[in-house]
């Protein structure tokens, strides 16, 4: 297979910058010009498989690898998201820490808050849950809420809906949020997510895009779910100083 993909020249030729599916299909035919669409597909999955090639969006790629959005999970996380699972087997759980953002900021935080974001039918059950064994635990707060009863300097546990179809991963055994989730719920709910507004938002979106592997199809599919699309790209381009051929949602 690896003849095949043809992956020195496939890097030199198309390496330089992003490249369509149909470029890529015409790289081969020009050695094998009665190269079918099925093996051609085959060969496009194969090349991703190699981390070869990674997706920018649907049918557009780059030979330029960044690395994947994987951060650090500890011990209290596993065992909170086991202890819910086990009494909820049924339900969505999702889980991250906002402390995952520090390092792209530049003022530092002194909260941070463990996201858990369950079933809508499931989030009263889970809080009450929670609440005869912790404290701190808050559902679905108002800016109120927080500014009122979240104690600085504390981890505080926070529970509320998960949108339906969020692109989500398992990592370490729990599910925790894609990076292109993250981004696009730190623009859509700003007052939960208050700390990470303004200029923090513009350094953790430019640090997202420098570092890490952001797949835009899905960045593009979660933010028209949520309604911010035409918002969030706007953001993205006009407040950030994301290079602007690096944005293809």
């Amino acid at each position: 297979m690896n003849d095949k993909l043809r992956t020195a020249e496939l890097i030199k030729e198309l390496g330089d910058k992003p490249f369509a599916s149909n470029q890529l299909y015409q790289f081969y035919l020009e050695e094998e010009p009665d190269l079918k669409e099925t093996t051609f597909r085959w060969r496009v999955y194969h090349l991703k498989k190699e981390r070869i090639i990674q997706s920018l969006k649907r049918g557009l790629y780059t030979t330029t690898r960044k690395s994947d959005f994987s951060p650090p999970i500890d011990k209290k996380m596993k065992n909170l998201y086991k202890k819910i699972k086990v009494q909820f087997p049924y339900s969505e759980v999702n889980m991250w820490d906002t402390s995952w953002l520090n390092n792209y900021m530049v003022h530092q935080p002194i909260t941070s808050n463990i996201i858990i974001e369950v079933d809508k039918n499931a989030v009263s059950s889970v809080f009450a849950f929670l609440q005869e064994s912790m404290k701190n635990v808050f559902v679905n707060p108002d800016n109120h809420e927080m500014e009122t009863y979240m104690i600085p300097g504390q981890r505080n546990i926070i529970i509320k809906n998960l949108v339906v179809e969020s692109p989500v991963e398992i990592r370490e055994g729990i599910s925790i949020p894609r990076i292109e989730k993250i981004m696009v719920d730190l623009f859509v709910e700003d007052q939960l997510y208050v700390t990470y507004q303004g200029g923090e938002l513009k350094n953790i979106y430019e640090a997202f895009f420098e570092t890490f592997s952001i797949n835009q199809s899905k960045l593009n599919r979660y933010a028209t779910k949520r309604k911010v699309k035409g918002r969030f790209l706007k953001f993205l381009k006009e407040e950030t100083n994301i290079d602007q051929k690096e944005i293809y949602i």
